[in-house]
């Protein structure tokens, strides 16, 4: 098996930690291990009550109950059986990617994207087709380019809503058609959900993939919105048993199961997923009124379309390099985006993540940065 190096992930590995101000992260403010037992009276004593054993592969029926219950009913309810825990997001896409594909199939990937949503499926054998979103359509996609780029060979369609980096939002219409043409040729459609309960605007919140769809194929995490990334914990939510047994059996080589401590933690989360999700998406808008500020002051080097949901948006630069633009910023001021050659896209955007409590400061030190004479 190949393995193509995963550029973003390498580029924050030698940046990350090293920038003094991330205005390029995709997570929103992240919290303690204390804040987060507080929220319930007596977790802390049974946390340490835990015993640090194996868990079940397929995660506790407790977690997955809980994160089924974050879906609503509307219009099905999910149940704690259509739901897969797996140690981070990257899992599951890796293990779903491989558990379904194989050399000589083909897989359609909504661009730009994050990398593993295009490589996992290459990695796995198949052929991939870009399906792109343009900023000129508002980063909206065609779909009769999808129809276009389906094949008989076609066996997996990889979507992205909310949409990193653009923070582009699909309608519950296109969502559906979306779903349905995959229906009518037997066709898989994974969703990452990764921002969903990010929207701005409540709603505009879709209802999951797996509960619009009997064969579509939902990933859901705790490191975006809820701002939990150190604990490590994705899912995969489907009502399609063929799809979740595959990927199951796939896991088996992976991780196996999940850390017990992580999967208490998580619980905790997605019990109190409304007050996680409202905090994030409180700090997101009045983060996303300061960076309007700065953008429409620069209106010749700035080109931007504005999120819909999701701490990140992805402005293009109407003249020079973005990876140049990137490595200078960085640089001489200290300020860390991500260019969009990263996201398989071309060089003439950047991504930039305003979740966090840090934002204003980095984004005033930008705002310096530009004003003397940093775009030249």
């Amino acid at each position: 098996m190949p393995v193509e190096p995963f550029a973003l992930e390498r580029f924050f590995a030698k940046h990350e930690f090293t920038t003094p101000h991330l205005l390029g992260v995709s997570d929103c403010e992240s919290m303690s291990v204390g804040e987060l037992l507080e929220l319930e009276p007596g977790a802390e004593d049974r946390l340490r009550e835990l015993r640090l054993g194996y868990t079940e592969s397929d995660g506790s029926p407790t977690l997955r109950a809980a994160l089924a219950a974050t879906y609503g009913s509307n219009p099905v309810a999910l149940a704690a059986d259509d739901i897969l825990v797996h140690a981070a997001g990257v899992e599951v896409i890796f293990a779903l990617s491989h558990a379904l594909l194989r050399p000589g199939d083909h897989a359609i990937v909504q661009t730009p994207c994050y990398q593993i949503l295009r490589s996992a499926p290459e990695m796995a054998g198949a052929a991939v087709s870009p399906w792109p979103m343009r900023p000129e359509a508002g980063w909206a996609p065609d779909l009769d380019e999808l129809v276009g780029l389906i094949r008989d060979d076609t066996r997996l369609i990889v979507v992205n809503t909310p949409h990193n980096p653009t923070g582009h939002h699909l309608s519950r219409e296109v969502l559906e058609t979306i779903l349905r043409l995959a229906e009518d040729r037997g066709i898989v459609v994974l969703v990452d959900e990764a921002y969903r309960g990010t929207e701005y605007d409540e709603a505009d919140r879709l209802p999951s993939a797996a509960q619009l769809s009997e064969s579509a194929a939902a990933l859901g995490l705790l490191s975006k919105g809820y701002g939990l990334p150190g604990l490590r914990v994705g899912w995969l939510a489907t009502r399609n048993r063929r799809v979740q047994e595959a990927v199951r059996i796939f896991k088996d080589y992976t991780t196996i199961c999940s850390p017990a401590p992580s999967e208490f933690l998580g619980e905790i989360a997605a019990r109190h997923s409304p007050l996680l999700l409202a905090r994030a998406r409180a700090r997101a808008r009045e983060n996303l009124d300061r960076l309007r500020d700065v953008l429409h002051r620069w209106p010749g080097l700035f080109d931007w379309v504005e999120p819909m949901a999701g701490p990140i948006t992805f402005p293009r630069l109407r003249r020079g390099s973005a990876r140049e633009f990137a490595d200078r910023l960085r640089e001489e001021a200290g300020v860390l985006v991500v260019p969009g050659t990263l996201f398989d896209a071309g060089d003439d955007a950047i991504r930039v993540g305003f979740g966090r409590a840090s934002f204003p400061e980095g984004l005033e030190r930008l705002d310096q940065w530009l004003n003397a004479g940093g775009a030249r």
